[in-house]
């Protein structure tokens, strides 16, 4: 910044907006005069420069007064009479914040909302229908190298007494996911999946991710149990769609508008995925597939791989993609991407080479989020990756401007989750 000496030998030091952020690209005598190598817990809005306001965690997990399970997920919904729901996923459960408990832990068991312990699966969720409907599958590997959980979909409405992730098909065949098929259509549908498997049924479905696009519940990186034989099919280059306006089916024998893709033409697989107004974003670990609608029941979709190679511009953290209305954000093996609905821009800026510094050091993965707002009048327009750095003690949480185009560095002192800095999914800090 720059220094005035007065005649007298007096000193000032202007700081002058709008500020440039962090930068960690050039030498420390190169940098310019509104940026910083480094600096801490620091906003820099409107042009101005001011302390970060001082973020909780009002959810409590990992402390005596919540679930003792890691928090799996955070998100609110509202139901058909209007009321918002905030609710969390931890162990096999699903609870809801009841500020009315206070003093008391503010959560109220809803019910079991899994087929067993989630242990660290992030959920991936979705409000659809005035409901929250959420995912996850048999990603992790545990003793004996036995999946920790079954794939699954389930639901909940806020109206009903606990969550659904079960359903009676139509030949009274019961899956163990509200994705699913019947036991009578399983060997067809089973038979045309990559490979051809000869399956049992019934069939329950899940993934990775969940998302929404022309009335459909999409799921990405799929899982396939076949409950007749306890065998497991993964997927992870295969989408799978319900029919329209239906998200309790999804055999495309009964309703010819769900369906799969299994993208046998990609080297990766997918690792997230975003919709913006009437196109979807399948986001791979060196690639992203367009999709948009066709009109057509049979064929609902149409898919463009912006580029399907063994290298290329894709996602390599997971849980790093966020979305808020038409912007995304995500981490690429080169930069740190926003996407709209008509082209990708890097945004790392001169802070990139810090921010891949952290997220190399990081003891467990990283997670991310756009925050429109951090209280109600105070708007700050915000992508934050929150990377776990347990040398530190803290959760160290880089901050993008998408008013100012700038990066700061908050470190959060949250409460562990489970308790050695492991996130396992973002957290609430509003």
């Amino acid at each position: 910044m720059p220094v005035k000496i007065g005649q007298n030998g007096t000193w000032s030091q202007d700081y002058v907006g709008p500020y440039q952020g962090i930068d960690t690209q050039h030498p420390e005598n190169l940098i310019a005069d509104n940026a910083s190598a480094l600096f801490n817990n620091f906003m820099l809005r409107n042009a101005e420069l001011r302390s970060r306001p001082s973020l909780i965690n009002p959810f409590g997990i990992g402390v005596s007064s919540g679930p003792t399970n890691p928090q799996l997920g955070i998100t609110t919904f509202v139901d058909v009479n209007g009321t918002y729901h905030t609710v969390i996923w931890a162990g096999e459960n699903l609870y809801q914040y009841n500020p009315a408990l206070l003093p008391a832990p503010p959560f109220q068991l809803v019910g079991q909302a899994a087929p067993g312990d989630m242990k660290t699966n992030a959920v991936s969720y979705r409000a659809f229908a005035n409901a929250i409907w959420y995912t996850n599958k048999a990603a992790l590997i545990g003793a004996n190298n036995s999946p920790i959980i079954d794939p699954f979909l389930g639901t909940w409405n806020g109206l009903t007494a606990v969550p659904q992730f079960t359903q009676v098909q139509f030949d009274a065949s019961v899956t163990e996911s509200c994705a699913g098929i019947a036991l009578t259509d399983s060997p067809s549908v089973g038979g045309s999946l990559p490979g051809a498997p000869t399956v049992t049924g019934p069939l329950a479905i899940g993934g990775l991710y969940l998302g929404e696009l022309n009335n459909q519940l999409i799921l990405a990186n799929v899982s396939v149990l076949d409950q007749g034989t306890g065998v497991i099919y993964s997927f992870p280059n295969m989408i799978w769609w319900s029919a329209n306006g239906l998200p309790f089916q999804w055999d495309p024998e009964q309703n010819t508008s769900a369906g799969f893709n299994p993208f046998l033409d990609v080297p990766d697989l997918i690792t997230g995925m975003v919709t913006l107004g009437i196109a979807g974003y399948i986001f791979r670990t060196n690639g992203i597939t367009q999709f948009a609608t066709t009109g057509s029941a049979v064929t609902p979709f149409t898919f463009d791989h912006m580029w399907a190679s063994d290298h290329g511009i894709g996602n390599v953290l997971p849980f790093s993609i966020a979305q808020y209305g038409p912007a995304a954000a995500f981490i690429s093996n080169d930069n740190i991407y926003s996407l709209s609905v008509s082209s990708s821009t890097p945004i790392g800026g001169t802070a990139r080479d810090g921010i891949f510094s952290d997220l190399s050091a990081a003891s467990s993965a990283p997670f991310a989020n756009i925050v429109p707002i951090l209280e109600n009048g105070f708007v700050y327009l915000t992508y934050q990756i929150y990377i776990p750095l347990a040398q530190l003690g803290v959760v160290r949480a880089w901050i993008y401007s998408f008013d100012d185009k700038n990066w700061s560095i908050w470190d959060l002192g949250l409460a562990a989750n489970p308790p050695s800095l492991v996130l396992t999914c973002a957290p609430n800090v509003v």
